[in-house]
């Protein structure tokens, strides 16, 4: 599969045009608020000329993504920045944003996280450390209010007589940042609330995080912001000569007042009183937590998520990472450690044999095949080389616990490992998100790419919704360019974050104005997976044939198509990608984005794969079918297939010495497969071979790549495009694809196809899924040849439930090079079932 994979991948991969680097800009609707975007540099001057001489109450609105802490927190230092002030965090857990369609293990996170940050603010409310001279501050307790923000702080700042609120600024995931928005902009109609936004953003005076006032066409002046370049190399020349702003010390060793000096305010201004008034719901427990949950989350989704076992997507050492290492105070410890000890130490310390031991009870195919890796090797030899970091700090970072400069601080002027002395920019290191060294990273590098790989990922989603929203350019890669062949239409760009950690894109197609999910015959919805080194751009042209052919009923069902981890938009954080990776992302999607509804879900090359074995996880009773499009994946001879079976001894044992009771290779692949061969590093070079292996594949495809395009889509060459050639580039050129690409020799065991979609489909349904198999008989990329053997075998897999459409004019993506005969096959496939 891996090498099919490169294969494939090897006919996409090109360099990205630079013409893409001329200016762009776009104008903000005039509709616009004018809030107060503060750096973290002016947030001690802010309001510096009209400090009040009674006390005024601030509100620190904390919405659980990325500011869960104290340290390097925006929003608390502006607040606190002025004289004789009441300063009152509040979290608002709103049902719809933190409860709903979440996991366990996201409702455990959050609750440590809060749990952790209402004792760190009681115990700063209360400090007896000694005063600043410049500022006599009041702090609350930490409060809590379930409900909707924007019902909640508009009330709430009434209440207390608030004169500002400090709000980091937009998320890009869609409910989070509608939620900021909309509340910021009631708070703002208030008239006496002033909403200061704060950034977490590296560096906050880059060109496209500042607006400009400059002409418009019509000689009148106009707000336009910079655009960022979506092409990696590119982003990089420019943010090489921005400095990044050292992070700030906690608060409340500044600014902080003593009991005396609080008895003191409280005696004058009443701010006592004030604070003691002021309703908490304080943090709810675990337990109530879960109760909150089922009352707004699908039943489906809750039914789903208790009862099959398969439906564990749980990641490599998540209990770890999620008791050790969520909260800001231990997440700082583990990030002095990391630089004390250096990665390798760090990786084997906490990634070794005995903490996947300790997950055991989050047992799941994902988990299983990264133990796999660990049984006969040392972290440090076979994790991603940033991996441990990537682990280690990725949830912390996005809850909030740790602010990303203080890594990318850590990194740059604090880790041990280091020889170097550059001083320029606070940067002892010399570290840039340029960097790209042939041959392995340091520790400390490898910690800065975490960041800033992160960081231009989190930027390029912000720029495709300000696209979106303030612009008539589209938002997808292809956008950019001339667009050709077959009509395509553009869905609308959305994100997800994968565990609490990963930018998933994912894009979205409404269902038709007479599509009724409750009406006898209803389709049910449609999820997209694309196959390697694609996107889910690639399904533009069907998503426009499907409509097209269905228009005259109207009644088309919501389609989804989402970026797999490392492809796409979405981030390729430095880890060890698998094809259970990518079958849990795929199933967390369908629970938690499509909250459990019926789906039919249509896969390309290794798309198809994986949307079979997430097929199996979820279920008949979610998935309703399956629609292969030339798909990867082994594929035995019904006639031959016997079932699970492995490699034996001469006297009927396993030759790995693994256990024999094992009825399914499911049941294996959940055990880490014992009875195959275990996972090898790479002799004698390491790990860092597969890295070099990855740029290698990047490099050598580059002057061949319209001709690898032309071979794919020989059969429809005008489908082959500068729209589709683009978003490949672009990809192609982000941060972390040579991983991803070298991660295939870290591939776990396949399970056949013939148990997945006949034997795997339900535990008390043995008839299999419905699957329409789509095969391009003139696949160029695994042969004409192989196409046809493949078509003939789905023909005998399992009559009745499979059916087979073979088409002779397509190739290897038969979904974009004839869209139009795949959309007709899917609709009658799709009356059937």
């Amino acid at each position: 599969m891996w090498y099919h994979a490169c294969a494939v991948f090897g006919l996409f991969i090109v360099y990205f045009n630079n013409d893409i680097t001329n200016a762009m800009a776009f104008t903000p609707p005039s509709s616009s608020s004018s809030f107060s975007f503060v750096t973290p540099s002016s947030l001690l001057s802010l309001h510096a000329t009209s400090a009040a001489t009674t006390t005024t109450t601030r509100l620190v609105w904390l919405t659980g993504h990325e500011d869960l802490r104290l340290h390097d927190h925006g929003g608390f230092l502006g607040a606190l920045s002025l004289d004789d002030c009441l300063v009152v965090p509040v979290f608002v857990l709103d049902p719809n944003i933190h409860l709903r369609s979440k996991s366990q293990s996201a409702l455990i996170r959050l609750q440590k996280c809060l749990s952790s940050l209402e004792s760190e603010l009681e115990t700063a409310s209360s400090s007896s450390s000694s005063p600043s001279s410049s500022s006599s501050c009041t702090l609350s307790p930490l409060i809590v209010r379930s409900g909707s923000a924007s019902d909640i702080l508009p009330s709430l700042a009434k209440e207390i007589n608030a004169i500002s609120c400090h709000v980091v600024a937009d998320d890009v995931v869609s409910h989070m940042r509608n939620s900021q928005r909309l509340t910021c902009q009631l708070l703002e109609e208030m008239g006496s609330v002033q909403v200061e936004r704060w950034t977490n953003a590296l560096r906050p005076s880059a060109p496209w995080m500042t607006t400009t006032t400059m002409p418009s066409s019509k000689n009148n002046a106009a707000s336009r912001t910079t655009i960022m370049p979506s092409f990696f190399p590119e982003y990089c020349k420019i943010v090489a000569e921005i400095p990044i702003p050292s992070p700030k010390k906690n608060y409340h060793h500044d600014i902080m007042m003593t009991s005396d000096d609080f008895d003191n305010a409280a005696e004058n201004n009443n701010s006592r009183n004030t604070l003691m008034q002021i309703h908490s719901e304080g943090v709810p427990s675990i337990t109530k937590l879960f109760d909150m949950v089922t009352s707004v989350t699908p039943s489906a989704v809750t039914t789903f998520s208790t009862t099959l076992r398969s439906s564990n997507t749980a990641e490599p050492y998540e209990g770890k990472v999620t008791n050790q290492w969520a909260t800001e105070k231990k997440a700082r410890q583990a990030l002095e450690e990391y630089c004390h000890i250096g990665k390798d130490s760090f990786a084997d310390k906490h990634f070794g044999i005995s903490s996947s031991k300790e997950d055991n009870r989050t047992k799941s195919l994902y988990a299983a095949a990264a133990y796999r890796m660990i049984q006969d090797a040392s972290p440090s030899e076979v994790l991603a080389l940033r991996e441990a970091p990537t682990r280690a700090f990725s949830l912390a970072l996005n809850m909030g616990s740790l602010s990303a400069r203080d890594v990318i601080d850590a990194a740059r002027n604090r880790c041990s490992s280091y020889s170097g002395s550059n001083d320029d920019n606070n940067n002892r290191a010399g570290l840039y998100p340029s960097d790209d060294p042939l041959w392995g990273r340091s520790s400390e590098g490898s910690l800065s790419d975490v960041i800033e790989w992160r960081e231009y990922h989190r930027l390029l989603a912000d720029r495709s919704s300000k696209l979106q929203e303030e612009s008539e350019q589209g938002a997808t890669s292809g956008s950019e360019k001339i667009q050709s062949g077959d009509p395509r239409e553009a869905g609308t760009v959305q994100y997800w974050r994968w565990k609490d950690q990963h930018l998933v894109r994912y894009l979205t197609w409404p269902a038709g104005k007479n599509y009724d999910e409750k009406k006898d015959g209803a389709h049910p919805a449609i999820l997209l997976v694309h196959g390697f080194a694609a996107s889910a751009e690639q399904w533009g042209r069907l998503v426009y044939s499907l409509r097209e052919q269905n228009i005259g009923n109207d009644t088309m069902p919501p389609i989804f198509a989402l970026d797999l981890l490392g492809f796409g938009h979405s981030e390729k954080p430095g880890l060890s990608y698998t094809q259970y990776l990518w079958e849990s992302q795929i199933v967390d999607f369908a629970v938690e984005v499509m909250e459990a509804t019926p789906l039919v879900m249509v896969g390309n090359s290794i798309g198809g794969g994986l949307s079979a074995g997430a097929a199996a996880s979820l279920g008949k009773k979610i998935c309703k079918g399956l629609v292969l499009c030339n798909t990867a994946g082994i594929l035995e001879d019904p006639e031959t297939y016997t079932g699970y079976t492995f490699e034996k001894k001469e006297d009927g044992s396993s030759k790995f010495g693994g256990a024999n009771s094992f009825n399914s290779h499911t049941e294996a692949a959940f055990e880490g497969n014992p009875n195959e061969a275990p996972y090898s590093p790479v002799p004698v070079v390491g790990r860092n071979a597969l890295d070099l292996f990855g740029k290698g594949i990047i490099q050598l495809i580059y002057p061949q790549i319209d001709k690898r395009l032309s071979l794919i889509y020989g059969n429809k060459l005008e489908n082959a495009d500068a729209a589709a050639v683009y978003a490949i580039q672009q990809s192609a050129m982000h941060p972390g694809s040579a991983n991803v690409i070298g991660s295939g020799q870290k591939l776990a065991p396949n399970r056949p196809l013939n148990e997945i979609l006949v034997d795997a489909a339900d535990d008390k349904d043995e008839s299999g899924f419905n699957v329409l198999v789509i095969m391009g008989l003139n696949d160029r990329v695994s042969s004409p040849q192989v196409a046809q053997s493949r078509a003939e075998l789905f023909a005998r897999l399992n009559p009745g439930q499979v059916i087979v459409d073979a088409i002779a004019d397509a190739g290897h993506c038969p979904h974009d090079e004839q869209p139009k005969l795949v959309a007709s096959s899917l609709l009658k496939w799709l009356d059937k079932i």
